[in-house]
């Protein structure tokens, strides 16, 4: 076990100790049975944001008190009529008639049970739901099942912090919060002096390892957890090189079921650092075990995805207008590069041919006109978001193209919105005119496919 922790914890230097951060102490209490969840927390050490800040909590929680740092109860704002921000409710701590100004510990505490899904399933499932499905729960960072500082000037969500929590569930056979190992249940202790944005997953599940990473709730053989582990080694690899970042953190794998009902072959996947938590799909079929490799193609690339986060999500942490084309166009580009690198470019090729069938009438905002970051669909961040980056890199080629993201990456403490795109072009070597071609046939069109080849 001291092995693994060494693994887990000793991570890469991204996950750097922020003196600065928020911490987070207390206990939660969860019941299975009910999917009821309560939480008793102190968050201590809050950065300096004057009066120019909010607390985010999930909208289905219940705020029983907030209490300042003499443990007196104070007022606060968005009990009624509530503003959200998110999936969470924005609360903001008041004094007298105005914002309490730089609270540098709050006590909150607060209750919500949330739907246990078994047979009866939701329309959607996703990062933000707190999810129980009558075997796990499984909540996240974007879910704000804990209390999440939202930066109002620089427009972003302080979800990464320390913490030492206790986790009780009395029906749960193994509890984990990642940042820390998976612990058995019912009463388990969890301690991270790495800023990370806790996961919470308890409930009736196993442990498999191997040397480089921790599955949880699968089931998997150990020819399977070899070559599921060598897929993910090798794309590490092909980042690190092409990005010139090292990805050195070894990642917690997470399988569970989910509480959409999904139609057979559809499957999905989120990030948390370190873990990557996949949902409706088992891990070990997608393994050949008798060709020791993926069982199709394009599993490949799913995987990169939400590896490629890593990247964009971790060191870089997205905010302000293009929050999601930063976020997911990026990793699903990185993830196309990839696979291209593995299987060729005819299936990088494939890729966008297929693609473009999906984008036929799709009408896009120009990134440049974007005003608020919703407004970049699914389809638009997913889909479409990838054509223009790949239309970037066939103007300017692949070894600059990747230049250009590692300058992305290595620009701190901005917001990402166009002027953040176009400054880190031209800053790694794009020249104006390249740019304002770029600009004018790609950003501007309303669909630019079919410049793609």
């Amino acid at each position: 076990m001291k092995k693994i922790l060494t693994l887990l914890i000793l991570v890469s230097a991204s996950f750097l100790l922020k003196a600065q951060g928020p911490h987070l102490s207390g206990k939660v209490e969860v019941v299975m049975a009910t999917g009821q969840i309560t939480c008793d927390f102190v968050l201590s050490n809050i950065p300096d944001l004057g009066k120019d800040y909010q607390i985010l909590l999930n909208k289905g929680f219940n705020v029983k008190a907030i209490k300042d740092s003499l443990n007196n109860t104070i007022s606060y704002d968005g009990f009624y009529n509530g503003k959200m921000r998110g999936e969470g409710l924005t609360y903001i701590p008041q004094n007298g008639n105005d914002v309490l100004q730089n609270p540098k510990k709050l006590h909150i505490s607060y209750t919500g049970a949330f739907p246990i899904y078994t047979d009866t399933l939701n329309f959607v499932d996703f990062k933000g739901l707190i999810a129980f499905n009558g075997k796990t729960l499984r909540a996240t960072d974007q879910s704000k099942w804990y209390p999440i500082i939202y930066d109002i000037k620089n427009d972003r969500q302080i979800e990464q912090m320390t913490f030492n929590i206790e986790v009780t569930s009395k029906d749960s056979k193994t509890i984990f919060v990642n940042g820390d190992l998976p612990k058995t249940g019912p009463v388990a202790s969890f301690k991270s002096a790495i800023a990370v944005a806790p996961l919470l997953f308890a409930g009736d599940y196993g442990i498999q390892k191997t040397n480089n990473a921790l599955f949880l709730n699968t089931a998997m053989s150990d020819k399977q957890l070899a070559v599921f582990e060598h897929n993910i080694a090798e794309i590490k690899a092909y980042y690190s090189k092409s990005l010139k970042i090292p990805y050195d953190t070894k990642n917690v794998f997470i399988e569970h079921s989910p509480v959409e009902k999904f139609n057979k072959g559809r499957s999905w996947g989120f990030v948390s650092f370190p873990v990557i938590a996949f949902a409706g799909l088992k891990l070990g079929d997608m393994v050949d075990e008798e060709h020791s490799k993926l069982k199709d193609s394009t599993n490949y690339p799913f995987i990169a995805h939400e590896i490629g986060h890593y990247y964009f999500g971790n060191v870089l942490q997205p905010n302000a207008t293009l929050f999601w084309f930063f976020l997911e166009s990026t990793a699903e580009y990185l993830s196309v590069k990839a696979a291209e690198e593995k299987f060729g470019k005819p299936f990088a090729a494939k890729y966008f041919q297929s693609r473009a069938k999906q984008l036929k009438d799709f009408k896009a905002i120009p990134l440049n006109q974007i005003k608020d970051m919703n407004s970049i669909s699914g389809t638009y961040r997913y889909t479409y978001g990838p054509f223009l980056l790949r239309g970037l890199e066939q103007m300017i080629g692949e070894k600059r193209m990747f230049k250009f993201l590692n300058t992305c990456l290595t620009t701190k403490n901005e917001l990402t919105d166009y002027d953040f795109f176009k400054r880190n072009a031209l800053k790694s070597g794009i020249s104006k005119a390249e740019w304002d071609t770029y600009e004018k046939d790609y950003i501007l069109a309303e669909n630019a496919v079919s410049l793609i080849k």
